[in-house]
């Protein structure tokens, strides 16, 4: 079609000069008159390449470090449509390489790429050192209150949106359901909330049971994304409202009492194996484990798997004497301050974290969607009417129920690294309120440099 308008315009200009020339048929010509002739009309062939080039030179390119190493080929084709001026050019790195390569190009105060995709808790750390445009500006009310709250709220710093919401995410509870049936114990529907105490009580049967085989574990045994819901079932929050403050946080009498429940587990409960040589998931798919909490992510993985026992998901577990919480938090994306291509990006953004951009985000590539009407679809969408299908209407559901996200502070990577520490030492018997306090006097000493 470019090049049919394009022969078209070039036609309608040779038209035009071949009629000038004959109205000046019967005038005096320049060399009559002693002028010196004028540079010759270029061939018709060089006026369209010229053409040509000039619309090619509107075009803007921008480049997206991101994580996903999927073509993007259809996503962007989309995006073409109603964006034929901008191209978008992708720039994979694996998870660990693009958060060094983040932050080694933005200290530099590097242009060469417009758009970044962030994980979340790092977004309060990169607006700090002045790394991100606001983004603010390009979005209506309507657009901002699709967004899932806690998703809006973690990319915002001193109450600008600095980072977009692209997805979010959960945790569910996976069942072996034979080992239940062994056990002779009627194991928690799709939409049944278990306490923890009911989990320690039920593990110890199907354990019981089956030998050799464990009760129940976390996906990620160490990291504060899940064991953060502990304590936030029992109302504690992840840090001061400052974003740097921990003393008499994570030290506080709800901290140490959850995670008294999280050492006991490996210890005392004796319901979840220790150490990392087998993770959680590789044990849920060998059978040995019944029950343990980990992302909506993996009913794919199982429902492809052909495992040799018949399993299903119910809603994340909580205290008895709390309340249901969640872990949250997923990837933003946000404008590089030094892009030379400011509105070009920003239009990027927009387009992928609303509308039809967010939909077909989520289509191509299965993440979590961040917006509440993209996560509608879950419940009208009839790839998700039977199960395994159907417990992603669940996790979409989930989503929403009191998501606690992670620590919002500039200081997120030393936080939980930290913290990560922590749990490792409780994990292995150590004093729980001993292991906090020092956790805490370590952090606040990290804390203190983005004061």
């Amino acid at each position: 079609m470019k090049k049919i308008l394009l022969w078209l315009l070039v036609l309608t200009m040779c038209v035009s000069m071949v009629a000038c020339f004959s109205l000046a048929g019967c005038k005096a010509t320049p060399e009559a008159v002693g002028v010196e002739k004028k540079e010759e009309v270029a061939p018709v062939e060089e006026v369209a390449e010229e053409v040509e080039e000039e619309v090619i030179s509107e075009i803007t390119t921008i480049k997206w470090l991101n994580l996903w190493d999927s073509s993007k080929e259809d996503l962007f084709a989309e995006f073409y449509k109603e964006n034929p001026n901008i191209e978008v050019i992708s720039e994979y790195l694996p998870f660990g390489d693009l958060l060094q390569q983040l932050q080694v190009r933005l200290m530099a105060g590097s242009d060469d790429f417009d758009v970044f995709s962030a994980d979340v808790p790092l977004v309060a750390g990169y607006a700090l050192k002045g790394w991100l445009t606001p983004v603010d500006d390009i979005y209506t009310q309507e657009e901002l209150d699709d967004f899932i709250e806690s998703s809006l709220e973690a990319g915002k710093y001193n109450d600008q949106l600095v980072a977009a919401p692209v997805s979010t995410s959960t945790q569910l509870l996976y069942i072996n359901l034979d080992l239940f049936e062994a056990a002779g114990v009627e194991p928690p529907g799709i939409d049944d909330r278990w306490t923890y105490e009911q989990i320690v009580e039920a593990s110890q049967k199907t354990m019981s049971a089956t030998p050799d085989t464990w009760g129940f574990t976390w996906g990620q045994t160490n990291r504060i994304y899940q064991l953060g819901v502990l304590p936030g079932s029992l109302g504690a929050p992840m840090i001061g409202p400052d974003g740097l403050t921990v003393e008499g946080v994570i030290n506080s009498e709800e901290w140490i009492k959850a995670f008294t429940f999280y050492r006991d587990v490996f210890n005392t409960y004796n319901i979840g194996p220790k150490g990392e040589a087998i993770g959680a998931s590789d044990l849920f798919m060998a059978g040995k484990i019944a029950m343990y909490v980990d992302g909506p992510w993996n009913i794919s993985q199982f429902a492809d798997a052909d495992l040799q026992f018949e399993w299903s998901v119910s809603r994340h577990p909580y205290f008895e004497e709390g309340v249901p919480a969640t872990p949250t938090g997923s990837w933003h994306i946000g404008v590089n301050v030094n892009s030379k291509n400011t509105e070009a990006a920003k239009k990027f953004v927009h387009w992928l974290t609303t509308s039809k951009g967010a939909e077909l985000w989520w289509r191509y590539y299965g993440d979590m969607p961040a917006q509440k009407s993209v996560l509608a679809l879950f419940a009208t969408d009839p790839e998700f009417d039977n199960p395994p299908w159907s417990y992603w209407r669940t996790a979409a559901d989930e989503a929403n129920v009191n998501p606690i996200p992670r620590a919002l502070t500039p200081g997120y990577m030393e936080y939980e690294q930290l913290l990560m520490n922590a749990a490792d030492d409780i994990i292995n018997g150590a004093d729980v309120e001993e292991t906090l306090d020092t956790a805490a006097v370590r952090i606040g000493a990290e804390m203190e440099k983005y004061k």
